[in-house]
């Protein structure tokens, strides 16, 4: 990439990078960015797709009432800050989809019978979006997952792309730049605490120093949330190195693979900077399970036993412990998605993310009534939008909406009926 000139507005470059020895730091948009004296233009609109593969316990999440006078419920009341910015929908479902575990499959496809011999996926929504505006960036899209074996991302043909399922990799693969000795080098460095912004810091003081106030205000910021996660990627690694505390009681038999709530608020982190570095504007990422959440980290849980708790107590009340961090490491998502400025407006207004499942209830295998988190883009949120699980509308009505708020001239998507979903206003 050809040298940056930070002198005047109009000579810094969209796709600018900070430099240091064998690496290079992606810039979010500045004002400095745009053509002189000329009119903000309208930020582009992002998607970050979100999958549970264990669903949650409706009644934990879904309110009684409809609209925005809604009581929270335990697993809404930490979100209480964010109110205004996400909306529940409850009792929509894909036509034909009815699959257990199978139907995450068809989630974000809508494609039926995910569970059949002779099942073959269709294009998932990220995907088709790709194939328009994913052009517009370096990596037309993103894919992660807390396991390998599991990704919410499938091609115009219907395979599963591999996902991503480390957040250090992914930041690696998107922040640092270099030969792969010097990327090694640097992922060395940062796991020893040492910060990527050490290495930028001269060209981003350069940098500093010929921009406005503002542009400085945003600078600060997206390096204070490098650094960040930074510390947060240094701080897990050690911790999982740790001997684990006893806990005093019988072991509980793990079903996945430790410190998956943390990782994916690891991962939310990465999925954030690269698209306010507009480095993508599609990410998906699949939460497959944990045996390990932060506000009990001295205990083990089996999230796929506790799924199928069949109405017992004591299952539900550990199960409420597992979805209720993961449901507070998206709200720290959303916070950071507001607190990150694009342009005059926050990135949260241009990215469009949905937080869901394939199914309704994992007790039963039940693929009705699906939880589905909005937050973000135009839509106005603050409500809870609730239709009837035994007459609903096709989930895939939301992904064409999704689809078009996000410029795709698309007027069908898998199962959907109409353009939009019932209640759910611009």
């Amino acid at each position: 990439m050809k040298n940056v000139s930070f002198t005047t507005r109009s000579a810094l470059s969209r796709r600018a990078f900070l430099r240091g020895t064998g690496v290079a730091l992606s810039l979010p948009c500045l004002d400095a960015m745009l053509p002189a004296f000329a009119a903000d233009p309208k930020p582009p609109v992002r998607f970050i797709g979100i999958l549970n593969y264990f669903s949650f316990h409706a009644p934990n999440l879904f309110p009684k009432e409809a609209g925005t006078a809604y009581t929270a419920t335990p697993y809404l009341e930490g979100l209480q800050q964010h109110r205004e910015d996400f909306t529940i929908i409850s009792g929509l479902n894909h036509p034909e989809v009815r699959d257990g575990h199978s139907s995450d499959k068809s989630f974000f496809t809508g494609a039926p019978h995910p569970g059949s011999p002779s099942f073959k996926n269709t294009v998932s929504l990220d995907q088709l979006a790709a194939g328009t505006i994913g052009r517009d960036t370096r990596y037309p899209s993103l894919n992660f997952s807390t396991s390998g074996a599991y990704s919410s991302s499938y091609t115009r043909t219907g395979v599963a792309i591999p996902p991503e399922t480390s957040a250090a990799r992914a930041f690696a693969r998107l922040f640092i730049d270099g030969t792969p000795a010097e990327v090694a080098e640097e992922v060395a460095r940062v796991q020893e605490g040492r910060s990527i912004l050490d290495r930028v810091g001269e060209d981003a003081k350069r940098l500093q120093k010929n921009i406005g106030p503002g542009d400085r205000e945003k600078l600060d910021q997206y390096f204070t949330s490098v650094r960040e996660l930074e510390e947060r990627m240094v701080r897990s690694e050690n911790f999982a190195k740790q001997p684990k505390p006893k806990p005093g009681v019988p072991v509980i038999k793990d079903p996945g693979s430790g410190e998956d709530t943390t990782r994916f608020g690891l991962m939310l982190e990465v999925a954030r900077l690269a698209v306010q570095t507009d480095l993508t504007r599609l990410v998906t990422l699949y939460f497959v399970g944990t045996s390990r959440t932060p506000s009990k980290p001295g205990t083990s849980f089996a999230y796929h036993d506790l799924s199928h708790h069949g109405q017992d107590q004591g299952k539900l009340d550990q199960l409420a412990i597992l979805e209720r961090d993961l449901i507070l490491e998206w709200g720290k998502f959303i916070g950071r998605m507001k607190e990150s400025r694009e342009g005059g407006s926050r990135l949260l207004d241009h990215t469009i993310s949905v937080f869901g499942a394939g199914m309704g209830n994992a007790s039963s295998h039940d693929a009705t009534n699906l939880p589905v988190l909005l937050t973000g883009g135009r839509f106005k949120h603050g409500q809870h939008i609730a239709h009837d699980p035994t007459n609903p509308p096709p989930l895939c009505n939301l992904w064409v909406q999704i689809l078009q708020e996000m410029g795709l001239k698309t007027a069908k998507f898998g199962t959907s009926n109409q353009e939009s979903l019932a209640g759910l206003i611009v």
